[in-house]
């Protein structure tokens, strides 16, 4: 254990499985680049605003509640592993092969990537069911800010690598469509375990 953190290597990986999962931010990201790399790294930085503003939410809310009302947490603690679970059954059985890439409007990138996240209903619950399971019971708040600022630079570096190749990637994806749903199952079936894990945990 870490500083209060259970568990870093899984942890790091499903931070990491979860990161090469395209999703909503990194489409932003790679509409931007299409456009310029400032373009892209200003929605890197859209998003990466978008994901500490909602991580901050979650670890207050997670550290709160078991004192304030532990019928609550455990309440949400079995809705935060079904959610998980049905994240990964749904991602476990699509079938999507392409990923609609569309430019922003010209300085556009950084607003609309940080709406994009922070428009996501889904995040701060995925959030809050994500980050508790690998924080001790007695760690101090901190730990959610290092888990944080680790998911983050996770991010940043694989975005960052996006971005520089984006012509690259964005023709590949369309050439493999099968690594999409290959990602997808991957990623399914670790939402499905964590999902168990954090209902009977």
């Amino acid at each position: 254990m870490i500083i209060g953190i259970n568990d870093f290597p899984a942890f790091l990986l499903a931070s990491t499985l979860l990161i090469f999962s395209p999703g909503p931010g990194t489409l932003a990201i790679l509409g931007s680049a299409t456009a310029s790399r400032r373009a892209g790294f200003a929605a890197l930085a859209g998003t990466s605003t978008g994901d500490a503003i909602l991580m901050t939410a979650a670890a207050i809310g997670a550290a709160a509640l078991p004192a304030a009302n532990p019928m609550a947490f455990s309440i949400l603690k079995y809705v935060g592993g079904a959610y998980l679970v049905w994240l990964g059954l749904n991602s476990l059985l699509s079938r999507e092969q392409s990923l609609a890439i569309s430019q922003p409007a010209e300085g556009d990138a950084y607003r609309r990537s940080l709406l994009v996240t922070l428009l996501n209903p889904k995040a701060i619950v995925f959030f809050m069911a994500f980050f508790p399971q690998f924080v001790a019971a007695d760690a101090s708040p901190w730990t959610f800010v290092v888990l944080g600022v680790v998911f983050i630079s996770l991010n940043c570096v694989y975005q960052a690598v996006l971005i520089a190749g984006a012509g690259f990637v964005i023709r590949h994806l369309d050439e493999a469509p099968h690594y999409v749903v290959w990602v997808n199952r991957l990623l399914g079936v670790v939402f499905i375990l964590f999902g168990i894990r954090v209902a009977i945990g």
